[in-house]
């Protein structure tokens, strides 16, 4: 069905997929016959380099499964969905590949209105960016995180965020209804910038009693039931702070992408920050055993690092890393300041030395293996 309506509806692909595809690709059917060929160039350009890291990237992992070597990911090729030619390229429609908890909660009725809804929807991934629903995809399995590559790859010089500007430029988009759930992925747009084009302002759906991964079940009821169905005046005319009953919990209308007062808010997992954290535990644990023992009481961590250096304990360049560490540790956690590859490298590089002198000095370290 021809989208005719001025609404706009973006929320998230699915980790859950069928497997099975046709050599078939309808260029029709995918988003780039929607878009002025600037902005689906920058698509494709995207998609690929989005591509190239997923079938390369080692050191991302995703449940402790390095992202290339996640199931579907192994038989994923440059098809024509990614601007190649590779005819062993697998394609199914999103819209019925995608089986995850909001697709489930849609059900055979809400994908049906999702079809013939006049309203515009786009899904939204780190592999794809933004796809239509019935748009040929191949099966694959896209984490995303704050630090990975890919994430940089759709908002650098935003992106995915002009591709989207350019679509609702181009289709007379007046509102636009934000159903990402979860933030890493809702981080993708810059949603200022949405607003801005938006004569109508951007609606975001918020949980009354849950956040993030548990909004997926309402999200769906909301569109079977609601969103897909109603018309163009009535999705118009939805006052910010009002809210909409579902099967499973009631949803806020905002203007803002945060939680109402007192309500639920999504906890964020920061993988970086994590790290950060273990990296420092492993300082502490290099610097016991340098010194022999646990340090002096309520004696702070870089205290103790310069006392140790000024004991012959460690060394300079052993200083140095655990400074560079720790430092950054609490610019990621107390600040929310994200590093720029060249100093993720940095802070990479520190560890790595960490590391080696922890082999050097054959001590026995479980927390500086597999980080």
């Amino acid at each position: 069905m021809t989208a005719t309506s001025r609404i706009l509806i973006i929320t998230l692909g699915s980790f859950t997929q069928l497997p099975e595809g046709t050599n078939e690709y309808n260029e029709q059917d995918a988003i780039l016959s929607r878009l002025p060929d600037e902005s689906g160039s920058l698509l494709m350009d995207c998609r690929g380099r989005a591509f190239g890291w997923l079938k390369r990237e080692k050191r991302a992992k995703w449940q402790g499964v390095a992202v290339p070597d996640l199931k579907y990911n192994k038989a994923l090729v440059r098809g024509r969905d990614f601007g190649g030619s590779d005819e062993r390229a697998l394609h199914f429609p999103a819209l019925r590949r995608f089986q995850g908890r909001f697709y489930q909660a849609l059900g055979l009725e809400g994908k049906r209105n999702l079809y013939l809804s006049h309203h515009h929807v786009l899904f939204l991934c780190g592999l794809y960016g933004l796809m239509a629903p019935m748009e040929p995809i191949q099966a694959y399995n896209c984490p995303i995180e704050g630090r990975w590559r890919n994430y940089e790859i759709w908002t650098e010089d935003n992106a995915l965020t002009n591709v989207l500007l350019s679509y609702m430029q181009d289709h007379g988009i007046t509102r636009v209804f934000d159903l990402t759930a979860m933030s890493v992925r809702r981080k993708l747009i810059n949603w200022a910038k949405v607003r801005n084009a938006a004569p109508n302002g951007v609606v975001h759906c918020v949980g009354k009693t849950a956040a993030g991964e548990d909004l997926l079940i309402p999200f769906g009821h909301l569109m079977r039931d609601f969103l897909l169905t109603a018309s163009e005046d009535k999705l118009s005319s939805i006052g910010f702070g009002t809210e909409h009953p579902t099967a499973t919990q009631d949803i806020c209308f905002h203007e803002k992408p945060s939680a109402h007062s007192g309500g639920p808010r999504e906890a964020e997992s920061d993988e970086l920050v994590e790290v950060l954290e273990r990296r420092q535990l492993g300082i502490i644990r290099f610097l016991d055993k340098a010194e022999g023992g646990y340090g002096k009481k309520d004696e702070i961590t870089g205290k103790r690092i310069s006392r140790l250096l000024q004991e012959g304990k460690i060394s300079r360049d052993e200083k140095k890393a655990m400074r560079l560490i720790l430092d950054w540790r609490n610019e990621v956690r107390y600040r929310e300041r994200k590093p720029r590859r060249e100093e993720l490298k940095q802070i990479d590089d520190a560890w790595e030395y960490l590391s080696g002198q922890v082999e050097k000095h054959g001590w026995q370290m479980p927390v500086f293996q597999n980080l």
